[in-house]
């Protein structure tokens, strides 16, 4: 690089950090914000304990803009460990030698208690925004997990949605193989089975005479995994309750609860069910028993495999095409397949499980809580989601829409990194696909039907219009089975009222029992006839009751009793 251009480099990002810092300090029309004061204190560096982030983010300083923007209204600069592991979180706390701010899941909330600050204390000066946005339930509900002390805060609130959660376990394929068969009707899962089998008929090879698959499954995960979602989400329940074991399936709305393994028309013995009949119609990556997940994912991003039940395994696939230039192909789902019991929901208070704290070494609590408040607040909220107001995007008499700087930005495959553009989601206090506390405008503004709409007019979104042209929808998150509407359910507000971990004993037994799973779950899905199924399972559910399955059941049990009980007094439910 020459002299000169070095000089028009350099004048450029100096001209750019201008622009940047003038709209940081540009005051702010949004909502909800008063008492939210930037600090006053002196710059200071507070170290991070990230939730992961699903990118590969630099360590260290964050100084991508909105990290600046941070810096600027709040004097802190954040130091964050983007790679956290539970192995690395492990060695930090077998030395008690914990970050500043930690976002951790949790199950790790009894070990990590005593490490960590009441942040109760702090919150009328350092964190009203806290109070004004986080619901009195969910605080009483976080202290649950440390005796009465507001130690661990849950992040990622969801007290309105803005937009229907997404469905990540349901019928995902290669829908312009779906349309040349004729869109064959998917009530069950045997019509899913029957609907990939004609297309592997059809297509035995991939446009680049790659052998396709069915399915492909992976062993990394443990066996439960492949058979705890598709099923169970078909019936409007969860698995989200019931230890490592996962010895619970549990009604989204009614909180009704059985034993997974017990009751032979669990979700659970329909998945090992699908699996079977998948493997037996040959179906099912033979690899499927011993490949990682990496493995199985990169069949799919390069269009190997014409199904999953998992959202993201498809995405991969239409990126596949797109790089060939072909956008009216490709994979859509979750396709509308029908259920006496299914429910599609939103999960009230959202929260993924992870909650802040910050460590008891802190030299700088006060300021922690600083970051932890703003990251909660309307400012902090749009800024993570969205980027730099008057940047990134303006607010014209309450309307939000992005610049075209973000527009073009986005398109960049570092975006995270350069700009910062949702960096921070997974560490955000309220949750980007809910609404602005007080308005009807969502947090991030992808979410509005103006948006949405015009992305559908784009020609990689080719695919997405032939779906709602078929379905007669306008947006594809109207595409519901006949019959029925997305709903809110509260199971995940039972969190903070029933136990993250089990006693000695009963987690012994859990041990075991995950174990034992996985070892028997891949036998009983190679099994070659519903002779051979029968007897294997009859077999599996012997050994798994000689194991303990009844106790670790019996003990979720009486927690989730007691715990929908505490739940119901402290949030005014009958």
């Amino acid at each position: 690089m020459n002299i000169t251009m070095k000089r028009s480099v350099i004048l450029l990002l100096i001209a750019s950090l201008f622009v940047y810092l003038a709209a940081c300090s540009k005051s702010s029309d949004n909502p909800s914000e008063p008492g939210s004061t930037a600090s006053s204190n002196e710059l200071v560096t507070l170290t991070f304990w990230s939730a992961p982030t699903g990118s590969n983010l630099p360590m260290g300083i964050q100084d991508d803009p909105v990290s600046k923007y941070i810096e600027q209204k709040l004097g802190i600069k954040i130091d964050m460990d983007t790679k956290a592991t539970d192995e690395k979180l492990a060695a930090l706390l077998a030395t008690n030698d914990l970050k500043d701010i930690m976002v951790v899941h949790k199950k790790y909330a009894q070990q990590m208690k005593d490490m960590v600050i009441d942040m109760g204390p702090l919150l009328e000066k350092h964190g009203p925004d806290i109070l004004r946005n986080v619901p009195g339930e969910v605080l009483t509900s976080d202290k649950k997990m440390a005796d009465g002390q507001l130690k661990f805060l849950s992040n990622k609130l969801l007290v309105d949605s803005a937009s229907p959660e997404p469905l990540w376990g349901g019928v995902y394929l290669r829908w312009d193989y779906y349309k040349e068969l004729g869109y064959p009707a998917i009530n069950n899962n045997d019509d899913f089975l029957k609907v990939v089998s004609q297309m592997l008929q059809k297509h035995p090879a991939n446009e680049d005479g790659k052998k396709y698959y069915g399915f492909s499954l992976w062993s990394d995960w443990g066996w439960p995994f492949h058979t705890n979602n598709f099923s169970i989400q078909n019936k409007g329940a969860s698995f989200a309750y019931g230890g490592p074991a996962n010895v619970v399936q549990i009604d989204d709305q009614t909180f009704e609860r059985t034993n997974m393994y017990l009751n032979e028309s669990s979700g659970f013995w329909e998945d090992v069910a699908f699996w079977n009949k998948a493997q037996r119609m040959g179906l099912l990556d033979p690899d499927s028993f011993t490949q990682k997940y990496d493995q199985a994912q990169q069949k799919y991003n390069t269009g190997q495999v014409l199904a999953s039940v998992i959202s993201w395994m498809v995405e991969g696939g239409n990126a596949y095409l797109h790089g060939k230039g072909v956008y009216d192909k490709g994979w859509y789902g979750p396709l509308p397949m029908p259920s006496e019991q299914y429910k599609y929901f939103n999960k009230k208070f959202g929260s993924d499980n992870w909650v802040f704290a910050i460590s008891k070494k802190s030299k700088h609590p006060e300021r922690a809580m600083e970051l932890i408040n703003w990251l909660y607040s309307v400012d902090g909220a749009l800024t993570v989601t969205n980027g730099i107001e008057g940047v990134d995007w303006v607010n014209k008499d309450g309307k939000y829409a992005y610049t075209d700087t973000f527009l073009n930005n986005s398109k960049d495959p570092d975006a995270v990194s350069k700009f910062g553009y949702g960096k921070f989601g997974n560490n955000l206090g309220l949750n980007a696909n809910a609404y602005i506390p007080g308005t009807k405008n969502p947090i991030s503004f992808k979410l509005t039907k103006d948006f949405q709409k015009a992305a559908y007019d784009k020609p990689e979104a080719a695919l997405a219009r032939e779906v709602l042209q078929h379905y007669k929808a306008e947006l594809t998150t109207d595409i519901l089975p006949p019959g029925q509407q997305y709903q809110t359910s509260s199971l995940f507000e039972l969190m903070g009222f029933v136990p993250s971990t089990e006693p000695d004993d009963i987690k012994l037994i859990s041990d075991k029992l995950t174990n034992y799973l996985n070892q028997a779950i891949p036998k009983m899905i190679l099994t070659k006839s519903d002779e051979a199924f029968a007897s294997q399972k009859a077999a599996m559910i012997k050994e798994l009751v000689d194991l303990g399955l009844e106790k670790v059941y019996a003990f979720w049990d009486t927690e989730l009793q007691k715990g929908i009980a505490e739940w119901k007094a402290a949030s005014g439910k009958k």
